[in-house]
């Protein structure tokens, strides 16, 4: 790795003048890889790069969590800036990772996993849930003295793949409470790239848009960058204009044997965009279309939000999409008007700031989040003695007893409010080897979005990782292990106890394989 961020782009983009970029990699969004719905997170997951070539991506996560470790320590260990203060920087840091509050639990293992590939030690590594650190910053921000006991506010951490959503209400003693699990999805500020970019391969052609964005990188860039410029500051009022590449308009003629004009007057947009000179000029409507899935997304769940949890006081926007001026005008115009004013639209300074400020603030007291609402019912797959009722496709022989396979053994419902303090606090579930000379036992964990769910095949539920333990339970197939799902945290915490060994083990979700 030789670049990261604004310095990654400048440098490849002096490699695509000079015809050298080819033997490259750019990674760009890969962040979004780790977002993922209704399926596990595999170990080995592959990203690709800008120009389809890939890597693994535990690999690129521990390289550029490297790459910011390393900037930090060269600043911390600088003469020149910490006048002398001796700084022991596998000690004396403690580092806190954000992670989306929607990710799932593979995914948070997941980078934990990296950091430490990245040097950082386990124990001295902390991750913070990023809508949760931005409303610890947007608290200060409003003022912790002015905000009374009871007072609910809602914020919405839009970057650039995901919009996560929390509602918080303070406390007596000035903690912040979750008063609903947090929300959101995949419908971040690139979902407006995605749906240029659909537009640019219905009207060309997705093999020439592909040829044209491997032959000609320098022109590519250059064309994305200044719709990325237009797309800040687009605010639904005027057309987008931007600088169209020569090369793409030369691709398509010379392959289809028609002017651009011609083919796109055939198309859905004939009359919603035009090519002037050297210009694309897309006008409001058609504008506002790549907005729309994305800003629809993000009101409708802010909706639904304020119909469950009544009332809502504030609604706050951090993260890079935030900036938007078009997304900030729809939030004020439908939530600040629609409702009487009863939800006030806060856009707070520096919002692309805000994770990273409230992720220290989060550090230093990690007890100002004192409650959090499981997002999910969790429980663990077992066996239970066959009965009627049970499905016959799930009934299995051991010895000379019928059991019922796949149970959905619930340890915590969705909707329920943990305390911070407490967390520790729950009620242990009984599991038994499968055979008498077991040594290795392999619980898996499951997720539903019901409340009582009966199998771990229903619809919606997801498996969220392994539990792996050595245990030894002497030839007896009912020796007890005694587990414990600890929720409450930013990360779930598991602890086994095996009876028969009087061992108890601090475990945590892994992945298949």
């Amino acid at each position: 790795m030789v670049a990261f961020g604004e310095d990654a782009k400048t440098l490849y983009h002096g490699l695509v003048k000079t015809q050298e970029y080819k033997s490259w990699y750019l990674f760009e969004l890969f962040k979004m890889a780790l977002f993922v719905q209704n399926k596990p997170l595999e170990k080995n997951i592959m990203i690709e790069d800008i120009l389809g070539n890939k890597m693994k991506a535990v690999e690129i996560f521990s390289l550029a969590i490297e790459y910011i470790k390393t900037e930090v320590i060269n600043t911390l260990t600088d003469e020149t800036r910490m006048n002398k203060a001796t700084i022991n920087v596998m000690t004396d840091i403690h580092w806190v990772l954000t992670v989306p509050a929607i990710w799932n639990d593979l995914s948070k293992k997941f980078m934990r996993d990296a950091a430490t590939r990245a040097g950082i030690p386990d124990e001295m590594l902390t991750l913070a849930l990023e809508p949760e650190a931005a409303s610890l910053f947007c608290k200060e921000q409003l003022g912790v003295g002015t905000l009374p006991s009871g007072h609910r506010y809602m914020v919405l951490d839009l970057g650039g793949g995901t919009a996560d959503i929390t509602v918080h209400q303070v406390n007596d003693d000035g903690t912040l409470s979750e008063i609903h699990q947090p929300t959101g999805g995949d419908f971040g500020g690139t979902n407006v790239d995605n749906k240029f970019v659909g537009i640019l391969v219905q009207i060309f052609g997705a093999d020439i848009f592909q040829k044209f964005k491997k032959d000609c990188m320098d022109e590519y860039l250059d064309f994305m960058q200044n719709f990325e410029i237009k797309k800040r500051n687009f605010d639904g009022s005027t057309k987008l204009i931007l600088r169209f590449p020569i090369k793409l308009r030369e691709m398509y003629e010379q392959d289809v044997g028609a002017s651009v004009e011609s083919s796109v007057n055939q198309t859905l947009f004939g009359n919603k965009l035009e090519f002037i000179l050297d210009k694309l000029v897309i006008n409001v409507e058609l504008a506002k279309t790549l907005f729309d899935e994305a800003v629809g997304n993000i009101v409708r769940t802010v909706e639904e939000l304020m119909v469950a949890v009544k009332p809502i006081y504030h609604i706050l926007l951090v993260g890079g999409f935030s900036e938007s001026p078009y997304l900030q005008s729809v939030m004020r115009k439908t939530f600040d008007v629609a409702f009487g004013g009863e939800a006030k639209v806060i856009i707070p300074n520096e919002p692309s700031l805000a994770v990273v400020h409230g992720a220290v603030l989060y550090c230093l007291k990690p007890f100002a989040i004192a409650a959090r609402v499981c997002k999910y019912t969790y429980g663990i797959a077992r066996l239970m003695r066959f009965e009627e009722g049970h499905p016959d496709n799930k009934k299995v022989r051991i010895g000379d007893k019928y059991y019922c396979d796949d149970i959905f053994n619930k340890h915590i419902e969705i909707g329920t409010q943990i305390n911070i303090a407490n967390a520790e606090i729950v009620k242990a579930q009984t599991y038994y080897p499968s055979r008498s000379d077991m040594k290795q036992a392999v619980l898996e964990v499951y997720a539903s979005p019901h409340k009582d769910p009966k199998y771990i095949d229903e619809n919606g539920c997801q498996f969220v990782g392994l539990i792996k333990l050595d245990i030894d339970p002497k030839g007896d197939m009912y020796s007890e292990l005694l587990v414990k799902l600890m929720f409450g945290g930013t990360e779930l915490r598991i602890q086994v106890t095996d009876v028969k060994q009087n061992i108890v083990t601090n475990a945590c979700v892994d992945f298949l394989g």
